[in-house]
């Protein structure tokens, strides 16, 4: 074999190995963001399991309607105040989050779609009253913005309830 022969040879071997770990790379980089989606709906999940958080969810949806501001809402809620905060501040996390898509909306809206609309229609009047009288038109504003977008898919989709959309729903074995 003359010199080249051989240098064909080797342009097309490393031609076919940077293209076999260009392939590889990129099946890697899928599992990777299968991995990383299945740790951020795995931590969504775990919300609930919060007694800080599902507390402060029972408030909110047990609190009156006729709340308008901040200070009624804190005077209602005494001591357990900030538990009600955290539920709002972790809707605006989620909706920041929705929105660079970083979080899946179909786990989003099959987990939250209903108590992030019912803390929203419990506050909404409290969130204009606190933008408002500070002036900050954009206090809350993911928590509108998810809430108003679950609204309006709940609106144009009606999804049955679990338990009668996937009665015959079994689950998928895997190989050991």
């Amino acid at each position: 074999m003359d010199l080249s022969t051989a240098s064909q040879w080797a342009e097309v071997i490393g031609l076919v190995t940077i293209l076999g770990a260009a392939i590889y790379s990129w099946f890697q980089i899928n599992e990777l963001k299968k991995s990383r989606e299945g740790v951020a709906s795995l931590s969504l999940a775990e919300l609930f399991q919060d007694t800080e958080f599902s507390h402060g969810c029972i408030l909110i949806f047990r609190q009156p309607d006729h709340l308008d501001s901040l200070e009624e809402m804190e005077a209602f809620h005494g001591e357990d105040w900030p538990k009600v905060f955290t539920v709002l501040t972790t809707w605006e996390s989620i909706g920041v989050l929705m929105h660079e898509g970083h979080l899946d909306w179909r786990i989003v809206h099959k987990l939250y779609s209903g108590s992030i609309i019912r803390s929203w229609e419990k506050t909404e009047k409290i969130i204009y009253t606190i933008r408002e009288a500070t002036g900050i038109e954009s206090a809350f504003e993911w928590v509108q913005w998810i809430a108003e977008r679950m609204i309006e898919y709940n609106e144009e989709h009606v999804e049955e309830p679990a338990q009668y959309a996937y009665k015959d729903w079994r689950p998928t074995l895997r190989k050991s």
